[in-house]
């Protein structure tokens, strides 16, 4: 990958070479000519752009590490890319008089061949209660695939009041060619969950477990 990255940039150094010699061919001896600023300025907004490219290109390429260690610094429940634990529902306060709406959103990152799907895109609770909504997936490949799913929570205030029993973000989920599964995830939300807070998006992305792997191993 390193190789690629020092190419692409050996090629826009190329370019913005070839932009400074137009620039500089505008200004050779003889009569000074109007258009040679306007030659000089384009090769400066030439520079700019290709450093806009490089730089969205290398953020593309760190973005999944990235993420993954701005949940681990925020998310205070524990970002669901690393293995997590199973809460227990036992002694847990029901606030009914107040009502929860959670929006549900699910993604599948471009390098894994599933199909991602959620029952019902909302759910209407109480804090405190203890609800089950079904995720299915299939696997498109031709081949067994594995996936791992993360989750990401707005307003990030409700994170450390996420609770589950039951999760298929715990562990890495294997499907088989032509496999459809369905995933329940058994959640609810703490009464303690600050009053201005009435609506909550939870959506979670599914990963190729293999290709992170191998991206982690190579940042290493």
């Amino acid at each position: 990958m390193r190789h690629a990255i020092d190419h692409l940039l050996a090629i826009f150094y190329r370019l913005g070479s070839l932009g400074t010699l137009a620039s500089d061919s505008s200004m050779t001896d003889g009569p000074f000519r109007p258009d040679a600023d306007a030659a000089s300025k384009n090769a400066k907004t030439g520079k700019v752009a290709i450093g806009i490219v490089v730089g969205m290109f290398l953020f593309g390429f760190a973005s999944i590490p990235m993420y993954r260690w701005v949940c681990a610094q925020t998310d205070p429940g524990g970002s669901s890319w690393f293995i997590g634990e199973p809460d227990v529902y036992e002694d847990v306060d029901v606030d009914e008089q107040r009502n929860l709406t959670v929006n549900f959103r699910t993604n599948v990152d471009r390098q894994l061949p599933w199909q991602f799907d959620v029952e019902t895109s909302q759910v209407d609770i109480n804090p405190g209660e203890q609800t089950i909504v079904d995720f299915s997936a299939a696997n498109t490949a031709l081949e067994d695939t594995t996936g791992k799913a993360i989750y990401d929570i707005s307003p990030p205030d409700a994170a450390q009041h996420f609770k589950k029993t039951e999760c298929f973000c715990f562990i890495e989920q294997t499907l088989s060619s032509g496999d459809e599964v369905e995933f329940p995830l058994v959640f609810w939300f703490d009464s303690d969950l600050p009053e201005h807070i009435d609506e909550i998006d939870l959506g979670y992305t599914f990963f190729n477990a293999e290709s992170s792997r191998a991206r982690a191993a190579a940042n290493e």
